[in-house]
Formats: structure tokens, C-alpha cells, sequence
């Protein structure tokens, strides 16, 4: 069976280290003192700058138009730096957050870079559209790093997931992982190492698994529980995880099922924090996401809209009634990039920038023609 090796949720305390794998190695903790003065620190450090978005409050388009942002519907106690997240800004150099082993990246501050590769020996940063999440040098043993996020996301939401095709493994008995998780946020109160995961694990000899399962248990005593893994091939991957944390647990990959249980005894509290993460043994190893958005509710409306306005993006259009039009998009789907076509009888077509349009996106329609609501 695979090596899966996994973090102790290290972002917020004074925690570091991984979990144990698929197989078994140690979870090595930092002593439980100072923790709560750690919390209030990195939390501060966390939430008072900009949020970790990097999508606009508008898109303009031809005509003096413009599609404002409103946000996503039922997104409540989500943080924006949650949402639509699409690294097109570039991170600038991670810095250490006081009382913590945590590093913030910015301007990508609601997540948190950490690790047992230590940041001696790993980088996470944003450029051309990705955030590259690497080991830098190779280990006998696991190391792993990543970006996590800090404020919590309610059970009822989504964790949408894309990643670019993990690399192949060249180095002789080398392991590398991409890996895109959701834990608990109570960690860094009561020590429970309680996550579910989906990763990518990839061989010297050109092998691949998708993998998906779960980890209950505190500190040193958790255990993983492998729950699906099928031979794989390489290509991006879109993954949607939804659980309740109990019971239930649906995974999604490139928009189909790919496992769903509801009879599972997980016992991981809401609400949830998403990570995103590389494992490497015995090699470097660099892996690519694309974007991250915690979605909360289904579809992409345009609203401030006449009836009978038409709003085309990709193949999809509808029709506009009682102010607003419903492009149809599952909250388990991959986002849609492209340029949004609005069709205002007696107007003609309205073209929007490209952009990103991710599941429960809210946008409201505006041109010089037409009065604010």
C-alpha cells in the first residue's frame, strides 16, 4: 500500500508535523504550552490585511457596461479569501507570523504556509496563474508542505478544488503526492488530526492512484482510513469534496462522481478549512493549483437585468425574467473562464472581459442606460 503522509494542522498552533501515512510513521508535536496566546497572534496576523482573493468586485465589458460582484449567495461566515481564489497575483516572499511556525504568504493572507519539509527546504508562491506548492530537496522519509487556510467554512459549502497534473517521478524508488484536503478547524484547540483527502500519489516507475480517505483520532494516536484508490492517468484535476464530517462524504473529479458514502463514522466537527499540499519522498517535488473557491451555493446569476436579455457564456445562455438570469453550474463544478455575452433588447450585445466565473457567483448588470438598485 502507498506511503500517505499528512501534516498535524500546523498553520494556527504550535503544532508541527505529519501525521502518519497510509503505512505508519510518527507525529512529532510541539508542547501543548503557549498555545493560546499562539492563537490570538496568528489569528490577528491572519485577518487584518487584504483578503486572499485575488477576482475583482467588477467586470467591464463593451458599451459602458460592467458586471458587479455580489458576492455568492449563502457564503455566510466564509471568508472572500475563500472564494474565487485564482493566484493571478503574485505572492511576493512568505514571512513569519509572530507566535507561530506558520509563514504568511502575501497578498494571499487567509492561508498559511507550513510543514514538516520546514521552510528551509520548501516553497509555496504564486506566479503565472498557479500557486506551485514544492520539497526542495529530497528526504528518506515523507516531507510535505503547504498552504492552509485560517477562518473556517461551514459544513453545508463545497471545497472546489483545481490542480494541474502532478509531474512524474524520475528519481529511482521516489514518491511524489498532490494533495487537496479538508480538516477540522477545532485542531488547533483539542489536538484532533480529523481530515478528509483526496491525493494524487505518483511513482518512479510512471504509476498513478487517485486516492481518497479520511483521518480520525488525536495526535499521535490518529488513524487514516483508506477509503478508494484506482490506478490513474495523468491530466489536471478538478476534485469537489462535500461531507458533513460525520456520515456523509461525496467526492467529484473533473465534475463526476468519483466516491459518495453515507453510512461512514468519521466524527470530524465543523466547520472545515481546506488546504492544499505536496508530499515528497526521496525526490524534489513541485505541484501546480490553478484556483480554489469554498462554494456555497449552486449557479452563476446575473441580475439588474430587463426581461428578455439574453446571457451567454461558453455553450450556456438563458433568458433574463424578473430582473435576473440563471446560468445553470453545480456547486461541484469546475469553474468557467470566458467572456459573458449580455443581450439587452433594443441594446444589442454587451461583451465582458474574460474572466473566472465560479459556482454560487452573484453578479449584477449595470450600464450607463440604466438607473443603480
Amino acid at each position: 500500500m502507498r506511503r500517505f503522509k499528512r501534516r498535524i494542522q500546523t498553520a494556527k498552533p504550535r503544532w508541527r508535523g505529519v501525521t502518519r501515512s497510509w503505512g505508519w510513521s510518527s507525529v512529532r508535536v510541539y508542547p501543548f504550552v503557549a498555545v493560546a496566546a499562539a492563537v490570538g497572534l496568528v489569528v490577528s496576523a491572519g485577518t487584518s490585511p487584504p483578503p486572499a482573493r485575488s477576482a475583482v468586485s467588477e467586470v467591464i465589458g463593451s458599451g459602458g457596461t460592467v458586471l458587479l460582484s455580489a458576492g455568492a449567495s449563502g457564503a455566510s461566515g466564509v471568508s472572500p479569501g475563500y472564494r474565487d481564489v485564482s493566484f493571478t497575483t503574485g505572492s511576493g516572499r512568505p514571512v513569519p507570523i509572530q507566535g507561530s511556525t506558520s509563514l504568511a504568504m502575501p497578498p494571499y493572507s487567509a492561508w498559511e504556509a507550513n510543514g514538516s519539509a520546514g521552510a528551509a527546504n520548501a516553497v509555496a508562491s504564486v506566479s503565472g496563474g498557479h500557486l506551485r506548492v514544492a520539497v526542495v530537496h529530497g528526504a528518506a522519509t515523507y516531507r510535505g508542505w503547504f498552504l492552509t487556510a485560517i477562518a473556517p467554512t461551514p459544513a453545508a459549502c463545497v471545497f472546489n478544488f483545481a490542480a494541474d497534473s502532478p509531474p512524474a517521478v524520475t528519481v529511482p524508488g521516489a514518491r511524489g503526492e498532490l494533495v487537496m484536503a479538508v480538516q477540522t478547524s477545532d485542531t488547533i484547540v483539542t489536538g484532533d488530526i480529523d481530515y478528509v483527502v483526496v491525493a494524487e500519489n505518483v511513482l518512479a516507475d510512471g504509476t498513478r492512484h487517485l486516492v481518497v480517505g479520511y483521518s480520525i483520532g488525536h495526535l499521535a494516536r490518529a488513524q487514516e482510513h483508506l477509503l478508494k484508490s484506482v490506478p490513474w492517468q495523468p491530466g489536471p484535476l478538478q476534485v469537489a469534496i462535500s461531507t458533513n464530517g460525520t456520515n456523509r462524504l461525496e467526492v467529484w473529479i473533473n465534475g463526476q462522481i468519483f466516491y459518495r458514502s453515507t453510512s461512514l463514522d468519521m466524527g470530524i466537527v465543523a466547520p472545515f478549512e481546506p488546504y492544499l499540499e505536496v508530499q515528497a519522498q526521496g525526490t524534489p517535488y513541485t505541484v501546480s493549483f490553478s484556483g480554489y473557491s469554498s462554494v456555497c451555493s449552486p449557479d452563476v446569476v446575473v441580475d439588474g437585468l430587463p426581461t428578455g436579455s439574453v446571457v451567454s457564456l461558453g455553450s450556456q445562455s438563458a433568458v433574463a425574467e424578473g430582473g435576473y438570469a440563471t446560468l445553470p453550474l453545480p456547486e461541484t463544478s469546475a469553474p468557467v473562464s470566458g467572456s459573458l455575452e449580455v443581450r439587452v433588447p433594443g441594446k444589442g450585445a454587451q461583451v465582458f472581459a474574460p474572466h473566472t466565473y465560479w459556482p454560487g457567483d452573484r453578479y449584477t448588470y449595470r450600464s450607463a442606460g440604466l438607473s443603480r438598485s
